[in-house]
Formats: structure tokens, sequence, C-alpha cells
């Protein structure tokens, strides 16, 4: 191995070397190898389920009513300028009046520039993080990350509670978003937690639940945030923070992961190539240069990896027009944001029949009935999903009625097992679970995505402006733009190919059954936790 290169993201960590000593697996005096026991990593993944659904039930309690709280505050501002009369003796605003153009235009403006700047945080610390979950652990990553959305929402509700305040203040929260580097950073890292335990061939299976459990909050928290609504906008505002604090407790109770992997131990000059790249990394930004050229330099190392990870910028950059699906049916049909938000508890429930049958149907067909390769498999579920997503995004677009844009919703359900199949992918092709470049490459997926919507966020909220101030289905302009670049990752996906290799995967133990002076611990084959096995 003298002489690898560090940045190889297929290199031998998984394959080249006998799993067995010959001399001992031949030998009748052999000692016999002690079956080791399986951590449940089920019941692990489970409750990642929990904790991730949890997280999700605040975040997306808070959406509507900080929507139309920030859509009040722009109403009651517009009309004190141009008709006091329309300000009731409350000092509110009835919401049919805030549909005008020159307030959802403003409206847009606020998310879009939000969206960047929330952004930022995630471009310059996700690599710091990831080196820091894969040195010291990914929990207490994970829950600063947690932490720094938590001191976001609460920021925020401090500036909209106060009216006589800018809005424009509230794009101050994102600094807090440095604690942990965001949600990009705390997806990546949640990502990571669950390939340090889960077996290669399962991992877009559990993706996909994962992404189901999002979705079960998706569904339930708009129902819930729309009946609290009735009772007051900044209740379920309030009940989000609580149930995002209780998401916190639960992470910083979650095992530690890092150690529940087996990497085969360096040899020789395998020990001065990990020096080489671990010795200049910092968590300080005078090092973020430097980071940013590691992560890079890794992208570069291999043209499907780059192709892989790119596929990710153009996924978040198109993905940011469905953030505007509340306010989009709220101006095109003069919908209460609280009725609208129940188009997004549609969209989880036929999203999560999707994911959680017809996708796994479809996986198991692939690879039990064709009998095709785990990661071949993956690649063709994400190659049809941003294909359907292409078609989901025309049809929104021209949804002049709403039986038009729950069909596109629909089809668009039909492709987010994208996500999933080609974070499997990038697994694969990084060098399987038991490389050490996985932190690097989530933290590399996080940096795309929160590029993604750096630049996606402004432009589909300038997209949805102009499409205000002209009217008609120009409503649909950032859909029709999310629809054009789809189509150009629907060909990028096509062109990628993965090779076939045989990849390892080591069990969980729960305990080291083999005696430290056994012939066998000192076997070439022998890893940092037990022996390597192949799945079957």
């Amino acid at each position: 191995m003298a002489g690898q290169d560090p940045y190889a993201p297929r290199g031998a960590w998984e394959e080249g070397a006998p799993l067995i000593s010959p001399t001992l697996s031949e030998s009748p005096f052999a000692p016999p190898l002690v079956p080791k026991k399986k951590k449940p990593w089920i019941v692990l993944i489970g409750v990642i389920y929990l904790l991730v659904a949890i997280i999700d039930v605040g975040a997306y309690l808070a959406e509507a009513p900080k929507t139309r709280v920030f859509e009040a505050n722009l109403c009651i501002r517009y009309y004190e300028t141009h008709d006091p009369s329309k300000i009731g003796p409350d000092g509110t605003v009835a919401e049919h009046l805030c549909k005008e153009d020159e307030i959802q235009q403003k409206l847009a403006m606020i998310f879009g520039w939000q969206d960047m700047f929330d952004a930022i945080p995630g471009i310059l610390l996700a690599v710091p993080f990831g080196l820091l979950a894969d040195r010291v652990g990914r929990k207490w990553v994970f829950a600063a990350s947690l932490m720094g959305l938590q001191f976001q929402l609460a920021w925020v509700l401090l500036i909209s509670y106060f009216r006589s305040l800018p809005l424009q203040l509230t794009w101050l929260s994102s600094v807090f978003l440095a604690m942990g580097g965001g949600p990009m950073v705390a997806t990546a890292i949640g990502m990571t937690m669950v390939s340090d335990i889960v077996p290669p061939e399962k991992r877009t299976s559990v993706f996909l639940y994962l992404t189901a459990s999002v979705l079960v909050a998706e569904l339930l928290a708009p129902i819930l945030a729309a009946r609290l609504m009735e009772k007051g906008d900044y209740i379920p505002l309030l009940l989000a923070l609580a149930i995002q604090q209780l998401g916190i407790f639960l992470a910083m109770l979650f095992p530690e992961t890092l150690h529940m992997r087996d990497l085969p131990e360096p040899k020789d000059a395998d020990d001065e190539s990990i020096e080489l790249q671990t010795k200049h990394h910092g968590y300080g930004f005078q090092a973020q240069m430097y980071h940013l050229k590691d992560a890079f330099a890794f992208l570069r190392s291999d043209y499907t990896l780059g192709l892989v990870v790119l596929t990710f910028l153009g996924n978040r950059l198109g993905r940011q027009s469905i953030t505007l699906l509340i306010r989009y049916a709220s101006k095109r049909y003069g919908w209460e944001i609280k009725k609208a938000a129940y188009l997004t508890s549609f969209r989880a429930a036929t999203n999560l029949v999707a994911l959680t049958v017809f996708v796994p149907l479809v996986n198991i067909i692939l690879l039990k009935r064709l009998r095709i390769a785990a990661h071949w498999a993956d690649l063709w579920i994400a190659r049809v999903s941003i294909a359907l997503t292409t078609v989901s995004f025309l049809i929104m677009g021209v949804s002049a009625y709403p039986a038009l844009l729950i069909l596109g919703l629909l089809i668009y359900n039909l492709g987010t097992g994208y996500n999933a199949a080609m974070r499997s992918t990038s697994i694969h092709v990084v060098g399987g679970q038991s490389s050490p470049n996985i932190g690097r490459l989530m933290s590399l997926i996080a940096i795309v995505e929160s590029i993604g919507s750096m630049f996606g966020g402004p432009l589909i909220n300038a997209m949805f402006q102009m499409g205000i101030e002209r009217g008609g289905m120009w409503l649909g302009l950032p859909f029709f733009g999310a629809a054009l670049v789809f189509a150009g990752m629907t060909f990028a996906t096509a062109s990628i190919s993965v090779r076939d290799k045989d990849v390892l995967y080591s069990g969980l133990d729960t305990e080291d059954t083999m005696e430290p002076d056994s012939p066998l611990a000192n076997s070439p084959t022998w890893g940092r936790e037990g022996p390597l096995r192949y799945s079957t």
C-alpha cells in the first residue's frame, strides 16, 4: 500500500486483503472462531428515526405560522402607508387583504435572502465539522447543529414579535448556525451516523425510511399548526421551540457511532499517508482555506465522485422551489396560509406511500428479481427519480387549477427516492462503509447543497417576484426554472457509471470475543474492532 494516493476514493480499504490467513485456516490445529454477538443496529436506527421525526415536527410546525407572521407584519406596514382604514381596532389586517403583489414580493425577498444567509455557515464550516466528527465523534457535532437551529428560531420569533423592528433583522439569525454548521451539516452528520451502523446492502432502504420519518413529521405538523393557528399564530411557534429542545436532549443521550465501524489497521506507509492528510487539519478560522482546498482535492481525485457530488448541487438548487408551495398556492388561488399548509401534509402523505411502498418495491425487484448489483440498482432508481421530478415541476408550473398542482405533487413524490439512492451510490463510489472518507464525503455533499441553497433561495424567490409582477401563468416561473435544472441533472445522472467491486462490511459487536493473545489477533485480517467478513 506504499505510495497510495491519500485522496483515492476507491482505494483498498475494503478490498485486497484475504479474509482469513491461509496458514491458520488450513491448519487442523487452528483455534475455532468464536461467533461474535451483533449489536442491535436496527434498534439504533429506530431511535434515529424517532429523533429525526421529533426534530422535524418542530421545524415543520413553525413553517406555516412563521410565513403568516411575516406576511401580517409586512401587511400592516403596507396599509399604514396606503390605507390605514383597513387596519382593524385590534391592530390587525384581514388575511385576504394581504395578497397584494407588493406585499408578496417583499415577503419573497425576505425569504430569498434568508435562504442565502442560512447557507453560508454550511459552506464555510461543513468540512471542519466533518473532520471534527471523524476525529472526536458524531453526536456532539450533531447536537451543536441542533442547538444552532434552536437559537435561530428563537431569534426570528423575537424580531417578528416586536412589529416596530424591521423584518430584515431576522437575517442575523444565520449567525447562530455557526454553532454547528446549520441544517445541511446536521443532515450530513446524521447520514454519517446511519452509514456507521448499517450494512451496505441495506443503506438505500434505511435512507428511504429515514426520509419517511421526516415525512411523518411533515404530514402531522402542518395539520397541527393549522389547528393551533386558529387560536393564535405564536402558539405553534412556541410549541415548535419546545419540541426542538426535546430533540436536542435526545441527541445528547444517543450513543456515539464513530467506534461502531471496523476499519483495516493502517500498515507501514499508510501511517505516513494518513499523517499527511490530517496533520494540518484544524478547526479555527485560519484553517478554513486549507479545509476547502483539501476537500476539493478529494473531489477532483475521481471523475465519477465529482459528478455524483455535483448532482446534489443541482438537486438542492431545484428543490428550493418546493419551499414556495404554501406561498405559491396562497397567492395563485387566494387561499389562507393555514389552508395552503394542508398541501404540505398532502405532499407528505403521498410521499410517504411512495417511499415506504413504491420505491422499496422497485428496489426489491431490481435486486431480487433482476439480480442487479446494489449500487447499479441505486443508480437506476436515481435516474428514473430525477426524470419524474423534471416532469412534475413542469406540471406545477402550468397549474392554473388546484387539481393540476396536486397531480404535479403526486408525480414529484414518485421522484423523491433520488436523494436516498444517490447518497447510497456516493458511499459506494468513495469506497464503501469502511472507507475513512465517509465524513469527508458527507461534508462535501453538505457544502454543495449549501451552495445550491445559497444561490437557489434568492434565485427562486426572485423568479417568484417576477412571476407576481407579470401575473397569470408567469406565477409558475420558479417551477419552470426548476424543471430546466432537473432536465440538466437527468442527463448528468444518465452519464454516471459505477464499477462493480466487492464491498466489505463488518457487523457491530457488543464485545470482543477474541482473546488478545489468540494467533488470529495478530493476523493481517484482524481490524481495529474485529475480523472483517463479506456481507451476504
